[in-house]
């Protein structure tokens, strides 16, 4: 008995000798590319699937696919707390909006934009598919929520993220041709 576990015995010690192997973990960038990290440790593989891209709607008007597109060129990779300033600015850049919208607060937005720019507001409440242009609004546990325009690659505030906001939609707005 002894003779035969011998070798197993033998075989178990020099497998728990020899190094482990190195760590590799993928991370996405904010576009959903992925990069390769390695690390010492055990070998683990970390896969984020990416969202579904937006789609082009046609009655959307074309100044809010310009504002999308302004919104992710000024966007930072990470957050600075000013998302309804910057999605102001990019509608106002565009001329999706006449003037500087005057609300304070994110969670705001949506008020204020049906009823002095002519936005609606669209039946849809998973923001993965809202329309390319169209801003959503959320609102957190009562502070001044957030809001965001959805992009090709995801959405745009002050920062751009391929993920939409954890807070709770309000709503999804967008302004018809």
């Amino acid at each position: 008995m002894v003779r035969r576990l011998l070798p197993l015995l033998l075989a178990a010690a020099a497998l728990a000798a020899l190094p482990k192997p190195a760590s590799a973990q993928i991370y996405f960038d904010s576009y959903g590319s992925d990069s390769l990290a390695y690390s010492p440790g055990s070998f683990s593989y970390t896969f984020t699937p990416k969202p579904p891209r937006a789609t082009h709607d046609s009655r959307i008007d074309p100044h809010l696919v310009k504002a999308a597109h302004i919104a992710e060129a000024n966007a930072f990779a990470h957050s600075t707390m000013r998302c309804w300033r910057y999605v102001k600015q990019a509608l106002l850049q565009a001329g999706a909006v006449s003037g500087y919208p005057a609300t304070n607060y994110a969670c705001q937005a949506g008020q204020e934009l049906t009823s002095r720019y002519g936005f609606v507001r669209l039946r849809i409440y998973d923001p993965y598919r809202a329309p390319v242009g169209s801003v959503l609004v959320y609102q957190d546990g009562g502070g001044a929520g957030h809001v965001e325009i959805r992009t090709e690659h995801g959405f745009a505030s002050d920062y751009r993220s391929p993920w939409r906001c954890k807070y709770r939609l309000i709503g999804v707005y967008a302004k018809l041709a």
